[in-house]
């Protein structure tokens, strides 16, 4: 069993039983404790479950959002590496999405001196950014704002965007599974990044590699309706090779 599904394994397991032991896990899988330390070690890092002594429970963040807060520091290095790269793409005169979420505010502020650009966004905390540079035109979806991550959501921003065409769209996502595609942990985001598909000539997925073989409550979209993926050297061969097989542009930054 390769990596990405053991952890899906683990994550399906304590949805089913609400527990795990590591003894019993490594016995049922066949391989030794420590492999699944590791993998227990990386799903609470990424806070989807919690350790306990000697195994670990769910935790409650696969149906919930992660606080901006916590976000803005994890993983900052690649995320600087993707959005300067992302940001290299858009050019004066374009109409672009960006979507809410820390790496998309980094695509931000490396795109504040482009002249003639309209931007459009359900991430606030962008707007307020960008709205201080002269030269662009930045709309903000409204809505209901989400208090932890400063999203907008709900018809206003859904019905916003469903009114417009845009040549890119800088989509983020909480997790990434290759049966079931980009996934969110709710409902109401989900419906925003559908409708952000829908509207854009190109679709750029940008996330950093710790998203991969993960997944969330609510199924945007298949991964062969993405355009173009781009995240880090991180990422391991196994996940790269079905990447490409599906036809997916991968920029590894």
């Amino acid at each position: 069993m390769l990596k990405a599904e053991r952890r899906n394994y683990i994550i399906q397991y304590l949805k089913e039983n609400g527990t795990v032991i590591v003894d019993e896990l490594a016995k049922a899988l066949d391989i030794s404790p420590m492999t699944i330390r590791r993998d227990l070690k990386y799903l609470e890092d990424n806070e989807f479950i919690k350790r306990t002594h000697g195994g670990a429970v769910l935790h409650d963040m696969l149906i919930e959002e992660v606080p901006y807060n916590k976000k803005t520091s994890v993983h900052l290095e690649e995320k600087k590496k993707i959005a300067k790269f992302a940001s290299e793409l858009i050019k004066e005169g374009h109409t672009i999405i960006l979507d809410a979420g820390t790496t998309n505010m980094e695509i931000a502020k490396r795109i504040k001196h482009i002249k003639n650009l309209k931007v459009i966004t359900p991430d606030l905390m962008i707007a307020l950014f960008l709205s201080k540079f002269q030269g662009m035109q930045v709309y903000c979806t409204g809505g209901f704002i989400q208090g932890t991550t400063g999203s907008c959501l709900g018809s206003e921003a859904i019905d916003f965007i469903g009114k417009i065409c845009v040549d890119i769209a800088f989509l983020g996502t909480s997790s990434v599974d290759f049966d079931k595609g980009l996934t969110t942990p709710s409902l109401e985001k989900q419906r925003i990044k559908q409708q952000i598909i829908n509207s854009a000539d190109e679709v750029i997925l940008v996330t950093d590699h710790w998203k991969f073989g993960n997944r969330s409550f609510a199924k945007i979209c298949y991964l062969d309706q993405l355009d173009r993926i781009i995240t880090d050297k991180g990422i391991d061969k196994h996940t790269l090779d079905q990447l490409n097989q599906l036809g997916v542009v991968v920029d590894l930054i």
